[in-house]
This record gives structure tokens, C-alpha cells and sequence, in this order.
């Protein structure tokens, strides 16, 4: 490889590096709140996950009642894949009972499906946290949920049966969508 080739590679790293900064800059600076808890939350590594979730249920056009379906089927593999190797679950500090825990069963599904029929891009808190198992703790996923909702990045409602439901507002898909397109555009003009 030659060095104008390595130092293109360098210059990307550095736009990637500085998009995932802006993110959690501009994330804080669209909060509603200002409190220093909340903002402590929002900037923790996970929330850019957390975030690129909804990011890609929106960029995916997944709003119809049948899609949550998809969804759950796709992230099913992922977590089945996930389960077949040993080493990425060691990568990520996985057990097989966590990761397992984070599978859509017979028992589960409906209610995912329910709250989706009822309010495209509605999950039940613990749905989400289902599927961001891979990449976060349920607990993390409650903490951010809850800073979230503070921040106005979310909206979040009991239900009747006493669970939380929740369905973004859009704004912190919008500014993951502002960084990668500074972050695309930078790269393009290397």
C-alpha cells in the first residue's frame, strides 16, 4: 500500500472519528433539557447504538403494520448467528442466556406486533430492549429510553397492561443523519 493510499485511509478514520464527537455534541444540543444527568446519559458511547436503531428502522422505510414481522425475523438470525459464534459473543462479553434472552418467541411476538399495528414505530421498552441486546445491557437501554424521553427524543406511555411503551420523535435520527452526511461528504473529498 502506498503511503498517499494509507494516508486517505488515516483522513477517514479521522472523519469517522470526528462524526461520532458531533454526534454527541449536537445530540446534547438538540436535548429539550439541559439538565447535567440527562446530558451525562446522552453522552455515553451506547447512545450513538441506541440511535442508529431508529436510524435505520427510518432509512429502512420500516412504517407499515407487517414490518415489525421483518424486523423481529431479521434480528432473530442475527441473535441465532450471534449464538453460533463463539468468539464474537466473547468479543462483545455475551453469555448464551443473555443473548438468548434477547430472541422474539411465540410468547413475545404479539405483543411486539400489537404495539406496532396500533402505532408504527411504537415498541414496548422491553421489546427494545430485545433488540438492542446485542449491543447494550436492558438496563442501559432503560437508562437511555428514560434519558431519551427527557431529552424529547422520545415519547413514552403505560399502557393498560403496565408496560412502557415508546416511538421517537425524530430528532436524534435526524442528527445521526446530519454527521453521516458531513462525515460521507468528507471522505468523498479525499
Amino acid at each position: 500500500m502506498d503511503g498517499s493510499e494509507s494516508e486517505k485511509d488515516l483522513a477517514a478514520l479521522e472523519h469517522m472519528r470526528r462524526a461520532r464527537m458531533n454526534f454527541g455534541v449536537r445530540i446534547c444540543e438538540a436535548s429539550a433539557t439541559q439538565d447535567d444527568d440527562i446530558l451525562e446519559d446522552l453522552r455515553l458511547e451506547s447512545m450513538f447504538e441506541f440511535t442508529e436503531f431508529y436510524f435505520t428502522i427510518r432509512v429502512l422505510g420500516f412504517n407499515a403494520p407487517d414490518d415489525i414481522a421483518i424486523l423481529a425475523q431479521v434480528h432473530n438470525q442475527r441473535i441465532v448467528d450471534l449464538e453460533k459464534n463463539p468468539a464474537a459473543m466473547r468479543q462483545r462479553r455475551l453469555s448464551k442466556e443473555r443473548i438468548l434472552k434477547g430472541m422474539f418467541t411465540a410468547d413475545t411476538l404479539p405483543r411486539l406486533e400489537s404495539c406496532w399495528r396500533e402505532a408504527p414505530g411504537a415498541l414496548d421498552q422491553s421489546n427494545l430492549a430485545r433488540f438492542l441486546l446485542p449491543q447494550m445491557s436492558s438496563e442501559t437501554t432503560r437508562k437511555l429510553v428514560v434519558a431519551c424521553t427527557a431529552a424529547g427524543f422520545l415519547n413514552r406511555r403505560e399502557t393498560v397492561f403496565g408496560t412502557m411503551v415508546v416511538i421517537s420523535t425524530g430528532v436524534m435520527e435526524d442528527v445521526l443523519g446530519q454527521c453521516m452526511r458531513e462525515m460521507r461528504d468528507g471522505i468523498s473529498r479525499l
